[in-house]
């Protein structure tokens, strides 16, 4: 695996896993956007320089969209989940942090749980004040702090 910038060259693949990923890992998420504002969205951070990319054997496995003290978007392919591409991610967001936050959905079990285990903790909430008009749980890391 290695960790690398998303370029433009890359937005294709990232939206192609983004949905791939979605459709897997996020049935109960409605789908709100077309291919091509996906497009435009994910490559705003792309021109940003806000995206890191995991790859295995040259492909997109992985994808991490942060801006200061916030990780936008964490996304893996499905097929490649429980390898460390997403610990190798967020330790790669960590490393020039001293404090992120996320949001999360509160339906999605799977990621509340890797956070965890990534040493985020809970600190609020919503019943849906986002995007989808559902309840999501806001997140917390702080450098230095007990697991």
């Amino acid at each position: 695996m290695m960790l690398a910038q998303a370029e433009n060259a890359d937005l294709e693949a990232v939206v192609d896993l983004f949905a791939r990923s979605r459709q897997v890992c996020l049935p109960f998420l409605p789908v709100l956007h077309s291919r091509e504002e996906d497009l435009d969205f994910f490559g705003g951070y792309i021109q940003r320089g806000q995206m890191t990319l995991a790859r295995v054997d040259g492909a997109v496995a992985g994808f991490l969209a942060q801006t200061p003290g916030w990780i936008e978007h964490l996304y893996l392919d499905p097929a490649l989940r429980r390898r460390g591409i997403g610990q190798a991610l967020m330790a790669h967001a960590k490393m020039e942090a001293d404090q992120l936050d996320l949001w999360c959905f509160a339906e999605n079990h799977a990621a509340r749980a890797f956070y965890a285990a990534q040493g985020f903790a809970e600190i609020g909430g919503t019943q849906g004040d986002n995007e989808a008009g559902l309840p999501d749980i806001l997140l917390r890391w702080q450098a230095g702090a007990a697991l």
